[in-house]
């Protein structure tokens, strides 16, 4: 090897290495210091940008289970009215029993209308309340997201408390046909709560005046008679009945369809009804009559049964007499189905934030194996540079050290 002056490729040599060792012992500082593998753009250009897009979805992943969270506590808010209106309802059936005891006078039952009244303004002042502003009943869906890409939703139909029936509901019972005189002055003779009709050819005697109604009815009564044409008259429609001339209360039952269809049960024994199907359904009045007389009535009713009987039905009747307990327990099987629904979409939110959690961890991994620095390893190359760089420092030392000899030969 030429020993030279003007060059010293071995410092040079070692001048380069000791700058690469530096950076390099810079780069392992950074990291240990940041604890980030990507410190500058320049160090992993690709996954920089990996990790960009994977922190994001994590957080959007967190931000749809805050999202979810929120729905279930709008749920458990809706689930605590309905188990209200619940119990609401079962009170209802409660006093609706207990206003049918024979042993409770007039004023008792004025005090179980009265409580009956308030327990309505109750179920109504529970159809129209709010979580956050947003109403907990309605008929509008609302559109849950459960992945943080938007790709999926759940659609959480909307809790109508207060849907109408699909009939109007309509009822008037009359077990002590005596109330029924005082309705209505021109229905006959009664005494002792039964109703008895004279002879009047073909014209009724018994006229009883409802509200126009649309929707099937049942007509139930007690019927003893000596005359063989015993007649209820439903608008056009004619139902004539022979009742035997046996002096024995004998049950009759009408049932109207809604559509054009009518027929008569008496002690259990089925006949059609006389009708004309082009005539529009709604009715005035129920027509009783008996041409021969001697007919008498007792524990007659009229009673709706296209209404399903729903809480909307319940809080709407003007009365406690004038809801049939089948009404009210149709109500109270409407709120179990409302909250058998409410603790399913309960249920279905609980699995997918759980879904989302597990995502977001996951994310978050495969975002940690990219950008945060392996201390361990980070370590042993710290010590590795941090030994090169004084190597390297000592080495360059030497190398200016070398051009010394070429004066030792000329001098």
């Amino acid at each position: 090897m030429s020993v030279v002056i003007n060059s010293n490729f071995a410092a040079t040599t070692a001048a380069n290495n000791l700058a690469a060792s530096s950076s390099n012992l810079q780069r392992s500082l950074n990291r240990l210091s940041s604890g980030a593998k990507i410190v500058n753009p320049a160090d992993d250009a690709g996954g920089m940008a990996v990790s960009m897009k994977l922190s994001a979805a994590a957080r959007r992943q967190g931000a749809v289970n805050t999202n979810l969270a929120n729905e279930v506590s709008f749920l458990q808010t809706q689930d605590g009215v309905l188990a209200a209106t619940g119990k609401i309802l079962n009170r209802m059936s409660e006093l609706k029993v207990m206003s049918g005891d024979i042993t409770k006078s007039a004023s008792d039952r004025m005090n179980y209308q009265a409580e009956f009244f308030t327990l309505q303004s109750q179920i109504i002042a529970n159809s129209t309340e709010k979580f956050n502003g947003v109403n907990l009943f309605g008929t509008d869906s609302q559109i849950v997201g459960t992945t943080e890409d938007g790709t999926r939703s759940m659609d959480i139909a909307g809790t109508n408390l207060l849907a109408l029936a699909a009939f109007p509901p309509y009822i008037e019972h009359f077990a002590n046909l005596d109330a029924f005189g005082q309705l209505y002055p021109n229905a006959g003779t009664i005494s002792g709560g039964v109703l008895t009709m004279d002879a009047s050819g073909a014209n009724p005697v018994g006229i009883i005046t409802v509200s126009s109604y649309t929707g099937p009815l049942e007509i139930n009564m007690q019927v003893r008679s000596i005359a063989p044409d015993f007649q209820v008259r439903y608008g056009l429609f004619a139902v004539t009945n022979t009742v035997p001339a046996d002096s024995n209360w004998h049950d009759l039952k009408i049932i109207i369809d809604g559509s054009g269809n009518a027929s008569s049960h008496l002690d259990g024994s089925s006949s059609n009804a006389e009708f004309n199907a082009n005539v529009p359904m709604a009715f005035q009045q129920i027509d009783l009559s008996s041409s021969t007389g001697n007919t008498q009535v007792r524990n007659f009713s009229i009673e709706s049964t296209g209404a399903l009987g729903n809480v909307s039905a319940v809080a709407g009747a003007v009365g406690l007499d004038l809801v049939p307990l089948r009404q009210i327990n149709a109500a109270i099987e409407e709120v179990a189905t409302h909250r058998a629904q409410n603790g399913a979409n309960q249920s279905r939110l609980g699995f997918a934030s759980e879904l989302l959690t597990v995502n977001k961890a996951n994310l978050e991994a495969a975002n940690s194996r990219i950008t945060d620095v392996d201390v361990a390893q980070e370590s042993t190359s710290l010590a590795r540079y941090n030994i090169l760089v004084q190597a390297g420092a000592s080495m360059l030392a030497q190398a200016n050290q070398s051009a010394q000899s070429a004066l030792r030969l000329i001098s």
